[in-house]
């Protein structure tokens, strides 16, 4: 008589949770660049060190601590809502601690863009003024400027919902997760999840503003940054009233496209003099010169008679 192979038991609740959990994990990581896809093939002891290292890369990015254990902390971020670009790809895994740019960039200054497809939640005005407003935070700090077409544009535009042409990999995933993306220059296509709650500045929602703002930085030639506090840190945040661009952003566009044309074209040479005669900044400058002056020889005297 053959024996009968022993039976195995169930795992419990917290096993098979852990199990779902680890799984989806594995998945938010493959498509966000902390790891390359896991074969069958892959023995459990690697598939676990990978998991491990994507966990501490993304905890990294993030700000968190990096326990490389997927804690309540870790499992909440990847939960929230946020931009569909990878956050690493091939020519960024061992990038800068800040601002990324992964090397892809408009050959131009003027770019020009076009709605194609608008969302029924908002006045086809508000969206203008929403996508303008966020172009405007580029222009404001870069030599870039953008204009409207009605022609074929360098940024097109477009809400759609799940799979909308750009493969199942980019698919929108319904309400929260991934609100938006965008493609690196010379594409620079930018799409809107419309199951998302849009909305323009005030009420409740993800304010379309501030969404639009990042995913033209990546339609600009940036990445995601490691700078929690900046724009293009990969997760949605709502903005205070009159937000600006944060240093790390402004740095990020500045190395790809330069400084705006009027820094450019000052004069070097001092401003004209007030109505006084003299220029404020000009005595400013004198006076403190004077004061480096007096506390250098104070420090030299002190220094002789010890």
């Amino acid at each position: 008589m053959s024996q009968a192979a022993p039976i195995r038991s169930l795992p419990d609740d917290t096993s098979f949770n852990e199990a779902i959990q680890a799984k989806k994990a594995d998945e938010f990581f493959v498509r966000f660049g902390y790891m390359k896809n896991i074969t069958t093939r892959t023995r459990h002891v690697d598939k676990a060190d990978k998991r491990k290292e994507a966990i501490r890369k993304f905890q990294q990015l993030n700000g968190m601590n990096m326990t490389g254990e997927l804690d309540e902390e870790t499992i909440e971020k990847i939960k929230q809502p946020r931009c569909g670009v990878a956050d690493f790809n091939e020519s960024s895994r061992d990038r800068p601690l800040q601002f990324f740019a992964p090397g892809y960039k408009w050959s131009k200054k003027r770019i020009t863009w076009k709605l194609t497809g608008y969302t029924n939640q908002l006045p086809n005005s508000t969206q203008r003024l929403a996508f303008e407003s966020a172009l405007k935070k580029w222009s404001d700090v870069s030599p870039l400027t953008f204009e409207y077409t009605q022609d074929y544009p360098d940024i097109e535009i477009l809400f759609a919902r799940g799979n909308h042409g750009d493969g199942s990999y980019n698919a929108f995933d319904g309400p929260g997760r991934v609100l938006a993306h965008a493609f690196y220059p010379t594409d620079g296509d930018t799409h809107f999840d419309d199951d998302e709650t849009w909305i323009f500045r005030s009420g409740t929602g993800t304010d379309l503003e501030v969404v639009a703002a990042h995913e033209f930085g990546h339609a600009l030639g940036l990445g995601h940054s490691q700078n929690t506090a900046s724009l293009m840190a990969p997760f949605y945040k709502r903005m205070d009233p009159g937000w600006q661009l944060h240093q790390d952003d402004i740095t990020g566009i500045q190395s790809l496209y330069g400084v705006p044309e009027d820094q450019l074209s000052a004069p070097l040479s001092s401003p004209p003099p007030t109505t006084s005669g003299i220029n404020n900044k000009f005595i400013y400058s004198i006076k403190y010169i004077i004061t480096a002056i007096i506390v250098y020889r104070y420090i030299l005297e002190m220094l002789i008679m010890c």
